[in-house]
C-alpha cells in the first residue's frame, strides 16, 4: 500500500479496478477474395493495348464489389494511388481507354484521385 499525506494526516491509496478493457486491437481492412468477371469486360479487355488497363479493371470491380458488400449510399470509385498502386499518368491512361472500351465513366479528374463508375452493372 502507498500512502500521502494531507493536513498532516496520513491517508492511505487505493488501486481502483475500472473494467476498462486492453485498447481494440487494429483491424485489417477488407479484403475481397473474389469478384464476378463480368463476361462483357472480358470481351472489352480483348481489345485493350496495355496490361496497366486490365490490372485497373480488376482495380475497379474489387471496389465495386466493396461498395456492394458494404451497401454505401456513394456510388463513385475511388482510385487513389493507395488502392491502384500505379503511377497518376498509368492510372489516368488506363482510365481513358477504359473509357473508351465502354466499361467506365470518369466523374471527376483534377488534382484529387479519379472518381469513376461503373457503365454496366454487375449482377
Amino acid at each position: 500500500m502507498s500512502y500521502v499525506m494531507r493536513r498532516g494526516k496520513r491517508i492511505e491509496i487505493e488501486t481502483l479496478n475500472t473494467g476498462t478493457s486492453s485498447p481494440r486491437k487494429h483491424k485489417p481492412p477488407f479484403k475481397a477474395q473474389w469478384v464476378k468477371f463480368p463476361l462483357q469486360w472480358v470481351e472489352a479487355l480483348q481489345h485493350s493495348k496495355s496490361v496497366s488497363t486490365y490490372q485497373l479493371a480488376l482495380v475497379i470491380l474489387f471496389e465495386a464489389f466493396k461498395i456492394e458488400a458494404f451497401k454505401r449510399k456513394e456510388r463513385d470509385i475511388v482510385l487513389s494511388s493507395t488502392v491502384t498502386k500505379m503511377s497518376r499518368n498509368t492510372k489516368m491512361r488506363a482510365a481513358r481507354e477504359l473509357v473508351d472500351l465502354g466499361l467506365i465513366e470518369i466523374k471527376q479528374i483534377g488534382s484529387q484521385a479519379i472518381r469513376v463508375s461503373l457503365i454496366s452493372t454487375i449482377e
